[in-house]
């Protein structure tokens, strides 16, 4: 079995389709050209370059035909492909046969040209290939998860069928893929925590046919539940005492790896709930946190009262978390220059924090049993075997 070449940094399909159609016609030794008169300033440290302005170094740093293509890549692409970073999707283009090279000059392919027509059988292909179905199905059936989380099916099928050995080389390509993911939104992303979208469900419906015509798709039940199981969490916390409240928030701490968490006397906590400390690198330090259980924003005046208080309990930061959500000015003021940092936790990511700790919810596996029809056609054979290799009878 020919192992596959997954794409390093994988590209989202509408970059790889504008560099397919800047790069139809233009010959090898052209492309390698600017290739090599970009490789020579990334070579050179006493002269750095600002690779994120291509407006600015293709002008001071190319001439001649290496500058008009690099413009060409830039602008033509709509901004999406950096001359500097263009080993993505012309890697795409080489292993998905989506262009071909004729005397010496890059044309499309009629597959580069279904390709760039966004036609579903070329790129549901490409996506099996690089195992973003495969992604796209775990996110569906395990999510919401962690990226860690949803590893492990990902890695076997490396290991299996694909060049990659390494897992930090597999651990790299499977977060590229979940960023291809994020930037065609079908996943998306709380925190640390990813979800399929319904883009995603859709996208997975379309390609199981006329499957989903007589059932519903398995993912699509799953999504449902997890939703159930948001809204039903959202609502009791809206609806929780505040003093059990707090203690909720004092055990996710824990679970997050604070240490010495208390939940301050109500009648004395200057605005703090609870206290906790954390390790951050070498140093430990004493965090404040308060917690709101609201339907409004929090505003900007809590913020600068919890800040207020942070001496009074020897603390260097302070967290503010909440049901709801924040006033466009605690936002602004939350890392202000030359204040004590004050973290801001909204009711999503509230959430978030909970399911990835698994705090007031349960992680149910599903069980699907599929009929295997190949492990029982080799006891045909084996059967068919047998009797040819019994000892005749005289009548026979």
């Amino acid at each position: 079995m020919e192992r596959r070449q997954l794409t390093p940094g994988l590209p989202t399909f509408e970059t790889g389709q504008r560099f397919l159609q800047i790069i139809d016609g233009v010959p090898v030794s052209h492309y390698k050209s600017m290739e090599k008169a970009i490789y020579e300033h990334i070579q050179n440290p006493q002269n750095p370059v600002n690779w994120k302005d291509p407006e600015a170094w293709i002008p001071q740093r190319l001439t001649g035909k290496d500058r008009e293509l690099a413009l060409k890549i830039w602008r033509g692409s709509g901004h999406l492909v950096n001359p500097r970073y263009t080993f993505e999707p012309m890697y795409l283009c080489k292993i998905h046969e989506l262009f071909s090279i004729r005397d010496g000059v890059m044309h499309i392919t009629e597959r580069g040209a279904r390709f760039v027509e966004n036609d579903g059988g070329v790129l549901e292909s490409i996506d099996e290939y690089e195992g973003l179905l495969l992604l796209l199905r775990e996110i569906a059936e395990k999510g919401p998860g962690k990226r860690r989380d949803l590893m492990e099916t990902f890695m076997a099928f490396c290991h299996g069928y694909t060049t990659l050995r390494a897992n930090s080389s597999i651990d790299m390509v499977h977060a590229y893929d979940f960023r291809n993911l994020r930037q065609r939104q079908l996943i998306e992303r709380t925190g640390h925590t990813y979800q399929i979208t319904d883009a995603g469900l859709t996208y997975l419906q379309r390609i199981r046919g006329n499957d989903t015509q007589s059932s519903p798709a398995i993912e699509v039940l799953v999504s449902e539940k997890n939703a159930m199981a948001h809204q039903e969490l959202t609502e009791y916390l809206k609806n929780m005492n505040p003093y059990s409240f707090e203690h909720l928030i004092k055990r996710l701490l824990e679970e997050m790896g604070y240490e010495n968490v208390e939940v301050t006397a109500a009648t004395n906590d200057k605005g703090v709930d609870v206290i906790g400390e954390i390790e951050l690198g070498i140093s430990r330090v004493r965090e404040v946190i308060q917690v709101k259980r609201q339907q409004s924003n929090v505003g900007r005046g809590i913020l600068d009262s919890l800040r207020g208080s942070l001496y009074r309990f020897d603390a260097v930061r302070g967290t503010i978390i909440t049901t709801s959500g924040f006033s466009k000015g605690a936002q602004g003021e939350a890392f202000a220059k030359g204040q004590a940092p004050i973290t801001l936790i909204d009711g999503e990511r509230l959430i978030s924090l909970l399911i990835e700790h698994n705090i007031g919810m349960r992680r149910r596996e599903i069980r699907i049993l599929e009929f295997d029809k190949e492990d029982l056609i080799q006891f045909e054979s084996d059967s068919e075997s047998d009797a040819l290799s019994l000892p005749q009878s005289p009548d026979s």
